[in-house]
């Protein structure tokens, strides 16, 4: 679609759903209707007429930049060009000026020669006198022209209030008069430097808005109490809420119990207070929820008296309301931090004497713990029997800071190396990985049993698998199980299950081989039917095991005992065996298991999972989505992220991917299942293009293959491939193996995608059954993608056969979903087949406006310029529902099928 105006798409805005947004994002939480003004503003430029905006804010971190950058995210076909105003330089004059023009080089060299010169005199890249300002003005608005003559430029500006004063004339005189050019000029000021211009302003988040951007940016559950203080506590600044919870690990998080000991400069406010203040201001520091009430019970018996607030609050350090806030968390932080451990114990003690032990056991107990000056077995044995509690309110990490503090807690060695390495594997679970080094460390000290070696050995294999996944850390892992075998059967199962999943996943199975049969014989019923099923689809093929795998897939479903990352097998059982309804709800629920408990150990791999399903369904964005949070969560914990993955949704957007380009050995990070998406990224980036030469060598080796990851798909592709470069016999074997597969399995998805390859190879009118049967059962399938491509190629079959008319009219439905999925590759071969119909994008003529009503027009002008339904009702003052039914009888009007054939019919340079 390139530089072509009339083709020009904006990315699809999508509503805001916390719970698989990225973390950059996160500070748009509450912003819909400034990202709706955002999007009206790229429409504009879209259709020909350029506007400015200025985002303003006073709050440093309210998400003016977040904002800017979300723009550049969404502004898909423009050409996007940064600046951003710096303190050092505000003396230096036309310094901003002199970043556009580097920026835009080579528009600068076309410019006439007296108006090139004042821009270059004016920013020191040649000499002589001061220039007119009136000219450099000029010459910066011709300048923005000539850079938006083949696509649209998105020009953002951030910290306005940091440009020198004669740029800042520049970007105003520009701003007022880049209406006529396709140019979007988007401006973030803390202040007023750019007065007249229309304005965007930032208020603070809502209550709502900003519980839950907390929630999405917790790692796991906390208390009420304790949420309803921190969002008390930012005021409605988002880059306060996360500073609130992004300095703590989430063992330090889990439930809201502890305090992050962190020790910035000091504040000179804090240091000059009296000592009584001083202890009230610790004390508020160490009572997480700020309770008002229980800080004065406990000034109270410290002897602190009610007026050593009032410093506190003159100074603007603490306020004293329905909760006890600080102006900031890091203050929190840094007092708690800075307290010597005597008077840190002092004030938990006091805290523990003012907590109910009947009605808050544990949080009465975690005040305790940190009161004591050495270890008390019975306190720690006591946290040791609070932890399920803790982890049912907090979750993992709750759990793992109880755990670790029974550690601490504890003086009997074998009982503190117990306690050490239980604590350990829920902080590993919790994401915690430096906390479960530091204690595995420690049950080195005591003494180590045969089961207590094996269940480190364990752990040490599961953190060295998910830092490579190669062959080593799977054979560790499998050792640790023999191991387990040996000394401790009841924990066996699980290992070998674990070891299983980590093999499978990266097709290192061959270590299973001949074990798998004993195994099988030997562990409990359910544990022993999967391995059974997947020795079978070891040993005997895909054949013989796809009714055990059925029944196992079943049974991990129900299982939810089973640890997550041997679950993690049913997301590869149900893609082998099509079953998307099962696929779909597996990852699902293992993502919300995932989240709701904190395990960060495993949720990125839950949520690449999730993401391939969503990518296969067609909804790029939110596989994106769901990839980026993986990603971060990968980051945090030091592990790889699923590379593949982001090559695949690349290649069906029409991106190529380095991965996909240099892939790596199947036996590298991430294995087999890693190769094997990579293939398939390929295969899908070379059919989208047409270069199905390509798209055959990238599969062909999968005829030679029959592993248990992705083996439906890459035949798929290699039979559309092979039967499009003249490949017949290897089509045909493609397809033999493929038509195996999914008779076997039977679901809607297998058979269409059969349906549809067998039509492929079909001659005569025997295809156009096969066509219309893949079309049917895929559409009753979840898998949109396979849908849209079955579509695309009966549309070609229909061309090729001189059914124009019938072709148009598929290849039309193709190209919508296509678009709507974000699939341009694909989109722009429908495209190409929609034109070689014959089909023109016609001018509209004025009967064609005549047939519609002065409202109807307005709509369909304002969906046809990217508008989304609740906007156009914003907009019009009218309800969604009005408009839904408006396009549908503009639809029926211009005999079109979707919005995105409005472009088609309706001029975009005329206004309505």
């Amino acid at each position: 679609m390139g530089s072509n105006p009339t083709m020009l798409e904006l990315r699809p805005d999508t509503v805001w759903d916390a719970s698989t947004a990225p973390c950059a994002a996160l500070p748009l939480v509450g912003r819909d209707l400034e990202r709706a003004r955002l999007r009206q503003l790229l429409v504009s430029t879209v259709s020909g007429q350029g506007a400015a905006l200025v985002v303003r804010g006073t709050l440093p971190g309210i998400g003016k930049t977040a904002l800017l950058e979300h723009a550049a995210q969404a502004a898909v076909g423009h050409r996007v060009v940064r600046l951003q105003g710096s303190a050092s330089e505000a003396d230096l004059p036309y310094s901003a000026v002199h970043l556009l023009c580097t920026a835009l080089a080579d528009e600068l060299m076309q410019l006439g020669q007296p108006r090139r010169e004042a821009l270059q005199t004016a920013v020191g890249l040649r000499a002589g006198p001061a220039p007119d300002r009136m000219v450099v003005c000029v010459a910066a608005l011709e300048l923005l022209s000539l850079a938006a003559r083949t696509q649209p430029l998105l020009c953002l500006v951030d910290d306005v209030q940091w440009l020198d004063e004669a740029s800042a004339h520049v970007f105003a005189f520009v701003a007022r008069r880049v209406t006529p050019v396709r140019v979007a000029l988007l401006f973030a000021d803390r202040g007023d430097r750019l007065g007249g211009l229309p304005c965007l302003t930032l208020a603070r988040l809502n209550h709502t808005d900003a519980r839950k951007l907390l929630r999405a940016t917790l790692p796991s559950s906390m208390e009420e109490a304790v949420v309803e203080r921190i969002v008390a506590e930012a005021r409605g600044n988002p880059l306060v809420l996360l500073d609130s919870v992004r300095g703590a690990s989430p063992v330090q998080l889990g439930g809201g119990y502890g305090v992050v000991a962190s020790h910035p400069a000091e504040d000179a406010a804090v240091a000059s207070l009296a000592p009584d203040s001083g202890l009230l201001l610790l004390l508020a520091a160490a009572e997480p929820l700020g309770d008002p009430a229980r800080l004065w019970r406990a000034a109270a018996r410290l002897g602190v008296a009610p007026q050593a607030a009032e410093s506190l609050e003159m100074a603007g350090l603490v306020s004293f309301g329905p909760w006890v806030t600080f102006r900031d968390p890091r203050l929190r932080w840094s007092v708690y931090g800075q307290a010597s451990p005597a008077e840190r114990r002092r004030v938990h003690d006091v805290l523990a004497r003012t907590t109910d032990p009947v009605t808050e056991p544990d949080r009465h107990l975690w005040h305790l713990a940190h009161s004591l000056a050495g270890p008390d077995d019975g306190v720690g044995a006591r946290l040791a029997r609070c932890a399920g509690a803790a982890r049912e309110r907090g979750g993992l990490a709750a759990e793992a800071a109880f755990l670790e503090r029974a550690t601490v807690c504890t003086v009997t060695p074998s009982l503190r190396t117990e306690r050490a390495i239980t604590a350990a594997q829920v902080c590993h679970a919790a994401g915690a990985v430096d906390a479960a080094v530091r204690l595995l460390a420690v049950a080195e000290l005591g003494p180590v049993d045969a089961s207590n070696r094996a269940r480190m050995k364990r752990l040490c294999a599961r953190m060295a698998f998910d830092r490579t996944r190669d062959r080593a850390s799977v054979t560790r892992l499998l050792e640790s199980a023999e191991e387990l075998d040996a000394c401790a059967p009841s924990l066996a199962t699980g290992a070998y299950l674990e070891a299983l999943a980590a093999a499978t996943f990266t097709g290192h199975l061959d270590l299973f081989r001949t074990i798998l049969p004993e195994l099988a014989r030997r562990q409990p019923r359910g544990a022993g039917r999967l391995l059974e099923s997947v020795a079978l689809r070891c040993t005997d093929g895909y054949t013989a095991a796809v009714e055990p795998l059925r029944f196992t897939l079943k049974t991990l479903e129900q299982n939810h005992e089973e640890e997550p990352r041997s679950r993690l097998l049913a997301c590869l059982i149900a893609a082998d065996l099509w079953d998307d309804d099962t696929w779909h709800e597996v990852t699902r629920i293992e993502v919300e298991r995932a989240r709701a408990v904190g395990a960060r150990a495993v949720l990125p791999y839950v949520l690449a999972h999730r993401a391939l399903v969503k990518i296969q369904t067609g909804c790029l964005a939110t596989g994106q989505a769901l990839l980026d949070e993986s990603r971060a969560m990968a980051d945090a914990g030091g592990m790889p992220s699923f590379v593949p993955l982001e090559a695949l949704l690349g290649a069906w957007r029409g991106r190529e991917h380095p991965a996909v380009s240099r892939p790596g050995p199947a036996g590298g990070e991430g294995g087999a299942v890693s190769a094997a998406v990579t293939k398939y990224a390929s295969a899908v980036l070379h059919n989208a293009r047409g270069a199905y030469e390509e798209a055959v060598a990238a599969t062909r080796d999968v005829l030679d293959s029959d592993s248990l990851e992705l083996q439906g798909l890459l035949l798929g592709e290699l039979i559309e491939a092979a039967a499009r470069c003249g490949e017949a016999d290897t089509a045909s074997a493609a397809l033999e193996r493929l038509r195996e597969r999914t008779c076997l399995s039977g679901t809607d998805w297998a058979l269409g995608v059969q349906a549809r390859s067998r039509a492929l190879l079909h001659e005569g009118t025997g295809a156009e059954a096969l066509y219309i049967e893949a079309i049917e059962r895929l559409g009753r399938s979840r898998i949109r993608t396979d849908l849209a491509r079955a579509q695309l190629v009966y549309g070609e079959w229909l061309r090729r056969q001189g059914r124009r008319i019938d072709a148009r009219a598929l290849l039309r439905t193709a190209h919508a979903s296509f678009l709507h999925m974000g699939a341009d590759a694909f989109a722009d071969r429908a495209m190409r087949e929609v034109l070689a119909t014959g089909e023109r994008a016609r001018r509209r003529v004025p009967q064609t406006r005549s047939h519609l009503t002065p409202q109807e027009w307005r709509i369909a002008s304002l969906a046809r310029d990217g508008r989304s339904n609740p906007e156009i009702a914003t907009a019009l003052s009218i309800s969604s529902r009005t408009v839904e039914y408006h396009l549908h009888k503009v639809f029926t009007k211009l005999s079109i099928t979707s919005r995105t054939e409005l472009h088609l019919v309706l001029s975009s340079a005329e206004t309505a």
